[in-house]
């Protein structure tokens, strides 16, 4: 006889639930009427990351740019390289090869047609760099247009050493970079990049022949295209 208060209180307590679930649907339904309706187009889910580069290869067998920078030498360049991403924020690269295609700019004849001299340029032209260095990726992230394309990016550091080949000599170079790639699918990707080629190189004066150090910067640009190996692990 004494279950009958018990029941009471339970049966109380679940109607006062029910009421509260019920208020909060209204409440929820009020905000849903207030927002409109979203069309199923206009959702769109996207990766916490793309993919993943821990023991990856990437091939780069295309590379143009130039070192644009320069008053009397323009110099246009194409290349390759390979790197071995070993972390997903860590790289080697054994090796990048940069062939480049010198010419002179309008500046020297224009000195000499203003002045009657017979001005002559620097003539060691670079010819390569061949170096091998190491890459850091500190960061990713992810860009959207005003389209629904999503571009999956990173920002990388780099630095390395190796030779720099001109005309009339070979010598030892180092570089820091700093660049940006963008993941079109796991396995190919395109990277804007800037690298700062340093040097000393011997200057030889045309008409005493004299050799005089003096220091190089050459701030190249290059637009790569790479394909990555083998497939982006599960």
């Amino acid at each position: 006889m004494k279950t009958a208060p018990i029941l009471n209180l339970l049966c109380l307590v679940f109607l006062t639930a029910l009421l509260g679930v019920a208020a909060e649907t209204t409440e929820i339904e009020k905000q849903l009427s207030e927002i409109g309706s979203i069309p199923n187009e206009e959702i769109l889910v996207i990766q916490r990351k793309f993919t993943r580069k821990e023991w990856r290869h990437e091939i780069t067998p295309l590379n143009f740019g130039g070192i644009p920078f320069g008053t009397i030498r323009r110099t246009m360049t194409s290349g390759g390289s390979y790197s071995l991403h070993l972390k997903d924020w860590f790289a080697l690269e054994p090796v990048n090869f940069t062939f480049s295609k010198n010419f002179f700019t309008s500046f020297t004849d224009d000195i000499n047609d203003a002045s009657g001299t017979k001005l002559r340029p620097d003539p060691q032209r670079i010819l390569y760099f061949l170096t091998t260095g190491v890459q850091l990726t500190p960061i990713y992230g992810k860009m959207a247009t005003l389209s629904k394309f999503i571009a999956y990016i990173e920002p990388y550091f780099g630095l390395g050493g190796g030779i720099a080949k001109t005309e009339t000599d070979t010598y030892f170079t180092f570089y820091p970079a700093v660049g940006m790639r963008v993941y079109f699918r796991e396995w190919f990707s395109m990277k804007l990049e800037l690298r700062d080629y340093m040097y000393t190189e011997q200057t030889i004066n045309p008409t005493t022949q004299a050799r005089t150090p003096t220091f190089r910067n050459n701030y190249a640009v290059g637009l790569s295209l790479s394909f990555w190996l083998p497939k982006m692990p599960l």
